[in-house]
């Protein structure tokens, strides 16, 4: 692959010399200017971008290595082992990258195709790229050639590859080949830092442990015809240096001036360079000076050259655009009118929205009586659930007396069964205690007694569980009867509330359904007649709007035809504005470049630039119909007034100097031709008197006219 290093250095210079230059930026937006679509961009680039600098220094190095080997006696040295473990380390180095890259394809086509026809001021340029560029890249059989520059970038890869491959061949390394390899960092012995063979060796094993980029690029682009921005200002650049090469090549005068100036520029630089510091400072500062003096004077001419290139490109005047400004005026007023109508509609719409808000409030009345209604039967429950709540509490109460009755009197059964238990036992105690001596003969009279005693005792028991129990049933009965009327009365209240409930739901249904049914009934009446009358309200306005608008384009296509005629007269002087406008805007910029060098703006050329676009003209000139006063701006001109069978300049005077304004302090270049100057020295006394500005009056030889007068300022 070429090395590109110096261009692409040189290509960077250049783009940063002529960031800010105005011919190159002028030729540029010329050269955007005439892009029509047709640049095109095609094919596809499939390579292998290598950085060669890694490369290059094994390439270097490699005959160094095969000297150092060839020179040795001994074997397994220091030296030695450096040596294979440079070997070693390089090829490492290089497979790494070969693998990656030897199954990627070279194999690129690519074509350019960019035209271009420009016309600066009187120059015409034509500029044509058909660029190809197609690359088929094959491996070569012997690289072991004397030229490498004649090897691929990726052969000069394989080429270092073989030759590190066969370094390790050699008898020595094959001989070491089983020593341990050295580890950094290496030990600077006498014949690392003295022998050139090893000292070169030494160098290539630094340059590897501190690279540490890729080392390459592998690049698969396809190009379907659109071309970039980027890509074309490229080749802008290269049309611009085109066109420079080709002018000092048919012009010797314009190579020679720029040799000369050259050369002094080198001599001056060289001056400088051996002149005390501040002689260079006051050197430099007087060559900023004659920069900028030449810069002013190059600005005259190439703003000369644009404003004609501007009036060429931009002569599409037209004083019609006033009055169809005035058409769009009638026309805005009729959208006026039927905005009127649309707020008529506005406010039939809100009567709508009024009586949409009562029959939601009525709506609103009807949820509040639902709401009351609910919340009665809310109540009505309430009550209910109350009284079921204290009948079940009295129950509750009674049915726990009666148990608590109940619980008593087992209570009591229970603790008299023990005090006869008790009793039994302890005269049963007592007996044993007494009688102990006679219990063999009383055996058979105590046994009678204890078996009487039993049976009284079985009999009382029998007559109190026979109580109790008759009691109980007693109780279980009473109580059986009273839960039964307590249901009865809950089922009665019960019924009671329901048929309440449903009676209330039936009204309050029927009520509900009433409502609803007028409801509707007037909201659909009300609707209907709204629609009615919103229907004819638009209808009525429509009708009004049409009429309108029929009488406006009738009353725009009278003035259309009266304003063809005026402007008829004003195409009349539209060469004679053009070439008034040039001359006078030339003058204007002088008088700008003059204010802003004594305020000492180092970058006053790009406020010039700037400047171009805010140029304004008020053109004083003699019709047919009488004097005209018009605005011109960069081709766009707009007819203030015309003073209709009036020959006299000085009535233009007053409106010349109000339609003047928002200019205050800045110059104002005045130019006339075909009149007397008295009219042009009073407009100037009267814009010096009311805008405090710097006003030069020049007479325009240059134009043969019937008179015209020329005021010209920067404005808004």
């Amino acid at each position: 692959m070429v090395d590109f290093s110096k261009y692409y250095r040189s290509y960077k210079y250049m783009q940063d010399m002529l960031k800010s230059d105005f011919t190159h930026n002028y030729i540029e937006e010329a050269l955007k200017d005439g892009d029509e679509g047709k640049d095109s961009i095609s094919g596809k680039t499939n390579e292998k971008v290598i950085d060669m600098d890694w490369v290059i220094a094994i390439e270097e190095t490699l005959p160094y290595i095969q000297k150092a080997i060839d020179e040795q006696e001994s074997f397994a040295i220091y030296e030695n082992r450096v040596l294979l473990t440079l070997i070693h380390k390089a090829l490492m180095f290089v497979d790494d990258k070969y693998s990656k890259m030897k199954d990627v394809p070279n194999d690129s086509y690519n074509n350019i195709t960019m035209n271009r026809h420009l016309e600066l001021n009187q120059q015409k340029l034509d500029f044509s790229v058909n660029y190809v560029n197609e690359n088929h890249e094959s491996l070569a059989e012997d690289l072991d050639v004397e030229d490498i520059e004649s090897l691929s970038d990726f052969d000069r890869i394989r080429r270092i590859r073989q030759g590190l491959n066969e370094c390790l061949a050699t008898p020595l390394m094959k001989e070491i080949a089983k020593e341990p390899q050295v580890k950094p960092p290496l030990t600077q012995t006498n014949l690392l830092k003295e022998n050139p063979n090893f000292k070169k060796a030494v160098e290539l094993w630094n340059f590897l442990d501190t690279y540490k980029k890729q080392g390459f690029e592998l690049i698969g682009e396809e190009y379907n015809g659109k071309m970039t921005d980027e890509n074309k200002e490229d080749v802008y650049l290269a049309m611009e240096f085109q066109h420079f090469m080709m002018s000092i090549t048919t012009n010797p005068a314009l190579r020679k001036m720029l040799q000369e100036k050259y050369e002094e520029e080198n001599a001056l630089a060289k001056e400088e360079a051996d002149r005390p510091e501040k002689v260079k400072e006051i050197r430099e500062r007087e060559k900023q000076i004659l920069d900028l003096n030449s810069e002013i004077k190059s600005l005259k001419i190439t703003l000369d050259q644009k404003e004609q290139q501007i009036l060429t490109l931009k002569g599409q005047i037209s004083a019609l655009q006033d009055e169809l400004d005035n058409t769009k005026n009638e026309l805005k007023e009729t959208k006026l009118k039927l905005l009127e109508a649309q707020k008529e509609i506005e406010r039939l719409k809100e009567e709508t929205e009024k009586l949409t808000a009562e029959i939601t409030e009525l709506k609103e009345t009807l949820e509040n009586e639902r709401e009351s209604h609910a919340k009665q039967v809310e109540q009505m429950n309430a009550d209910f659930a109350e009284k079921t709540r204290i009948a079940e509490e009295n129950f509750a109460n009674q049915l726990s007396a009666k148990q608590k009755e109940f619980d008593d009197a087992q209570t009591a059964h229970n603790e008299y069964v023990t005090k006869l238990n008790t009793d039994n036992a302890n005269k049963i105690a007592e007996l044993n205690t007494n009688h102990s001596n006679e219990v063999a003969q009383l055996k058979s009279d105590y046994e009678n007694r204890i078996d009487t005693i039993n049976k009284e005792n079985a009999t009382a028991t029998a007559n109190l569980k026979s109580d109790y129990e008759g009691q109980l049933t007693s109780m279980k009965a009473d109580y059986t009867s009273q839960i039964k009327n307590y249901e009865k009365q809950i089922a009665d209240i019960n019924a009671e509330n329901a048929k309440n409930v449903k009676e209330l739901n039936d009204n309050h249904a029927k009520e509900i359904k009433t409502i609803t049914k007028e409801s509707e009934k007037r909201m659909a009446d009300f609707e209907k007649e709204t629609t009615k009358k919103m229907n004819d309200t638009i209808a009525d306005v429509k009708k009004k709007a049409k009429d309108e608008v029929r009488q406006a384009e009738k009353t725009a296509k009278e003035k259309i035809a009266e304003a063809k005629g005026e402007n008829k007269l004003f195409k009349k002087k539209k060469e004679v504005f053009e070439a008034a406008y040039a001359a006078g805007s030339v003058g204007l910029m002088a008088m700008l470049a003059e204010k802003y060098a004594s305020e000492g703006r180092t970058d006053f050329a790009d406020h010039l630039v700037s400047a171009t676009a805010a140029i304004r003209a008020i053109m004083i000139a003699p019709t047919p119909k009488g004097i005209t006063l018009t605005m011109y701006t960069h081709g766009s001109a707009k007819l203030l007034k015309l003073y209709a069978g009036v020959t006299r300049y000085d009535v233009a005077i007053g409106d010349t100097v109000s339609s003047f304004g928002g200019v205050e302090g800045q110059p104002v270049f005045i130019s006339f031709a075909g009149v007397g100057s008295e009219v042009a020295d009073e407009i100037a006394g009267k814009i010096k008197e009311t805008a405090d500005c710097k006003v030069t009056v020049s007479q325009n030889r240059r134009i043969q006219s019937t008179g015209i007068i020329g005021i010209y300022f920067c404005g808004e």
